[in-house]
């Protein structure tokens, strides 16, 4: 293993045999529609957030709408859509989302550093990350889209915001001063719920650990479905069907 992200990291707590297809067997599925308007927002932002390092002025309105639809046309037909969906409101949904973040939360936001790559050695491996946004008050943001509202601990027991943080302390040497998770609720009235949290040593102590065994693990080839999950079920899991027949 040269490297571990992440996002690698939480499907493997998620369902260890969900690791092992996609990562070990190397089978890729379909983004599901939600994951495919996730990523034409975060392009929408990212867009914009490039250019405001220097400009310190938000693109208009219309740019950032065109970049989050044209990032959702190119991937639309790589992507698994459910019976009932159409594929051109959920491009509208991700637009409309896009929007709104612009307004809402992108004025009072000026970015300091934009998807930063950083790479971290852990357990014999590289942690490889992107920051996607640092805010010049020392503040790492993440962006979810969401159908619901999120419960208020999210950003405390976010991993993945950990994870930037060991990152972040790594690249400049210093804590950050807090993590935010900016959730875009896609509901009959769309709204921004945001959450701020901080990150102590303890708590990336816990994240390093925690990261360590699951490298330890699947150096070890311990794979194993987790039936429990949320998610293990023919509709939600596209390995669903192989995995009861080697499990």
């Amino acid at each position: 293993m040269d490297h571990i992200s992440p996002t690698q990291i939480n499907m493997y707590l998620r369902c260890p045999a969900s690791y092992y297809y996609r990562y070990v067997c190397g089978m890729v599925l379909p983004p599901k529609s939600a994951l495919t308007k996730g990523r034409a927002v975060h392009k929408g932002q990212e867009h914009n957030y490039r250019q405001k390092i220097e400009s310190y002025q938000d693109l208009p309105l219309h740019e950032v709408k065109e970049v989050t639809a044209a990032a959702f046309e190119a991937e639309q037909d790589l992507t698994e859509f459910e019976p009932d969906e159409k594929p051109g409101q959920v491009k509208d949904e991700a637009v409309t989302l896009a929007a709104l973040y612009h307004q809402e939360v992108a004025p009072k936001t000026q970015p300091f550093l934009v998807e930063e790559k950083v790479e971290v050695p852990l357990a014999g491996t590289t942690l490889l990350g992107f920051i996607d946004l640092l805010d010049n008050r020392g503040y790492i943001h993440d962006t979810k889209t969401a159908s619901r509202t999120p419960s208020e601990d999210s950003a405390a027991k976010n991993l993945q915001l950990s994870a930037y943080s060991l990152a972040h302390r790594y690249l400049m040497g210093i804590p950050e001063a807090g993590v935010r998770l900016d959730y875009l609720v896609q509901a009959r009235n769309p709204k921004v719920v945001t959450l701020e949290a901080k990150r102590t040593e303890r708590d990336i102590q816990r994240f390093t650990a925690i990261a360590e065994r699951v490298v330890a693990a699947i150096n070890a080839g311990v794979f194993y479905p987790n039936p429990d999950n949320f998610l293990c079920s023919e509709k939600h899991c596209g390995y669903w069907k192989i995995c009861h027949q080697d499990f």
